[in-house]
């Protein structure tokens, strides 16, 4: 969790994709997500979630959210409100 925190306040670039797990994602708005203090915005991303944990990819610039099914969502940004 520490460097998810890191990533999305410090918006490091590295040259190979990370691997986070996003806990108990909830779908705030339409291509807005949530998972605890932190906000995922994606492109087009229609996944309805209520909970489900869900792992990030991120490249540094932007990312892919993987949800249990298999389904992803790409991100556009992570932010902290």
């Amino acid at each position: 969790m520490r460097t998810l925190i890191t990533l999305a306040l410090l918006a490091l670039t590295v040259t190979a994709a990370e691997v986070y797990k996003l806990p108990g994602v909830k779908r705030v708005e339409k291509d807005l997500y949530r998972s605890g203090d932190f906000y995922i915005q994606t492109r087009y991303c229609y996944y309805y979630t209520y909970g489900e944990d869900a792992i990030l990819k991120w490249d540094g610039f932007s990312g892919t959210v993987i949800w249990d099914d298999d389904s992803t969502c790409d991100v556009k940004k992570i932010f902290r409100k």
